[in-house]
C-alpha cells in the first residue's frame, strides 16, 4: 500500500470517527432534553446548563459531521440547476464550486484557530448559567472547517479526474 493511500485510509477513518462522535453527541442531546423535561414536568424542579450544554454539542455535531456528509454527498444541493447540466459542465461547476468550499473553510480553519488560541490564553468565560471557557465552544471549528476543506479538495481532484463524486468513489 502506498503512502498516500495510507494518508487517505487514516482521513477516511477520521471522517468515519468524527460521524461517529456527532451520532452519539446527537444521542446525548436527545437524552440532555428530555431529562430536562421530566425534571420540569414532572419533578417541578428545573435543570441549569442543559441548553446551553446542548448548544454546545449541536456545534460539534455539525462540525465533526461535515465532512464526512459531504464525502457522502447527502449535502443539501439544488439539484434545480445541476441536473439540466451536461456531463463536463456539471464537472467543472462541482469542481469551481469544492474549490470555492475548500477556500471558504481554510479562512474560517485560519480565523477559527486564532479565536480558540486567543480565548484559551486569555481564559476568557462564557457568561452563562454555567461559566465554562469558550475555547470549548470554539474548539471544533477549525479542526472540522480543516477536514471539511480536505473534502472539498478531495472532491475537486476527483471532478478534475472526470469521476463521479458521488459515493461509489469515496474509498480509493
Amino acid at each position: 500500500m502506498t503512502a498516500g493511500k495510507k494518508i487517505i485510509r487514516v482521513f477516511d477513518w477520521l471522517l468515519d470517527a468524527g460521524a461517529a462522535l456527532a451520532g452519539a453527541l446527537l444521542v446525548a442531546v436527545m437524552l440532555l432534553i428530555s431529562i430536562k423535561v421530566i425534571f420540569r414536568y414532572g419533578l417541578r424542579e428545573g435543570l441549569m446548563g442543559v441548553d446551553q450544554i446542548s448548544g454546545t454539542l449541536l456545534v460539534y455535531i455539525a462540525f465533526l459531521g461535515a465532512a464526512w456528509v459531504l464525502r457522502r454527498e447527502e449535502h443539501v444541493t439544488i439539484d434545480l440547476l445541476v441536473t439540466r447540466l451536461g456531463p463536463a459542465s456539471r464537472r467543472w461547476m462541482t469542481c469551481v464550486n469544492s474549490c470555492l468550499g475548500a477556500l471558504i473553510c481554510l479562512v474560517v480553519t485560519f480565523y477559527g484557530s486564532v479565536e480558540a488560541v486567543t480565548s484559551w490564553q486569555r481564559g476568557i468565560l462564557i457568561p452563562a448559567e454555567i461559566e465554562i471557557p469558550r475555547v470549548i465552544n470554539l474548539g471544533v471549528i477549525p479542526l472540522g472547517a480543516f477536514l471539511l476543506s480536505l473534502q472539498f479538495m478531495r472532491r475537486a481532484r476527483r471532478a478534475l479526474d472526470d469521476r463521479a463524486p458521488g459515493p461509489a468513489a469515496t474509498r480509493e
